[in-house]
């Protein structure tokens, strides 16, 4: 039988290894052209200047994701940046699996004719000080133009209300439980949705909120592991008047906090 530190222990470690990031790619080869404007020069120093840091939320760590390249963030990371490669299907649902991220940029690397956006991005890592919380919280911020942000908050919210995308694939991958939630009233608008899928012995969940403010795109990606195994042995030992083992946090459902989405979206707006 897992023992639930034990459980929470291969959850931090697994979450890690998935490498989530909450970093956005947009589309920036639409049929305009070339007219599109790029974001200026200091966008991406201004998200630098944004991001937070140890000390802005009291109870959580913070760092940078290992696989990050500079102010670009972990660019190809799973959960927040591009998806599994593989064609999305149905393809409308692709920007859940990264969040604000373009059907239509994914769509295009899924036949391997990948657009390069003018995007400007970063990304961080939160952890909670406590044991009792295994959630892992990857904050993004994404830069590119209002039009573009606009567009990827308008196909993500289609995505997220969608009945065709309760469950879909992407290449060998199948996302499920997908379902939308009360996003909160910050910024200009916002959209929030849960989703998730296996890996190995665990499920692995993940609770998404995502803000536009003018031209950047804030993304909160709060992920754990569930684990099916351990849940059912805890409850049976719990039966059999074996205490102690419990369930631990990573049994249940991330969730955003709200601290960290108020402390990043104080800092941007600074």
């Amino acid at each position: 039988m897992k023992s639930a530190v034990s459980r929470a222990m291969v959850a931090v470690s697994v979450v890690a290894a998935l490498g989530a990031s909450a970093a956005c790619s947009g589309d920036g080869g639409g049929d305009d052209g070339g007219r599109r404007s790029k974001p200026s020069g200091g966008a991406a120093a201004r998200l630098e200047k944004a991001a937070l840091t140890s000390g802005d939320v009291k109870g959580f760590e913070v760092e940078k994701p290992r696989s990050s390249g500079g102010a670009r963030g972990a660019e190809g990371s799973e959960a927040g940046g591009e998806p599994p490669a593989g064609t999305p299907t149905p393809a409308e649902c692709a920007p859940l699996a990264a969040p604000a991220a373009s059907t239509r940029t994914a769509v295009k690397a899924s036949v391997k004719a990948p657009v390069k956006a003018h995007v400007s991005r970063v990304s961080r890592t939160l952890t909670a000080t406590s044991d009792k919380d295994v959630t892992t919280t990857e904050v993004g911020l994404s830069g590119s133009t209002e039009a573009d942000a606009k567009r990827a908050m308008a196909e993500l919210r289609a995505a997220a209300k969608s009945k065709r995308c309760g469950s879909f694939h992407i290449g060998a991958r199948r996302y499920l439980g997908v379902e939308h939630l009360p996003a909160p009233h910050e910024g200009d608008e916002a959209v929030s949705y849960k989703i998730a899928h296996r890996t190995g012995d665990y499920v692995a969940r993940r609770s998404v909120t995502v803000v536009r403010s003018g031209s950047t795109l804030a993304v909160f990606d709060a992920s754990n592991l569930y684990d099916p195994e351990g849940v059912q042995s805890d409850r049976e030992a719990e039966k059999d008047g074996l205490g102690g083992a419990g369930t631990p946090t990573a049994d249940e459902a991330p969730k955003v906090s709200p601290r960290i989405v108020d402390a990043q979206l104080a800092k941007l707006a600074r």
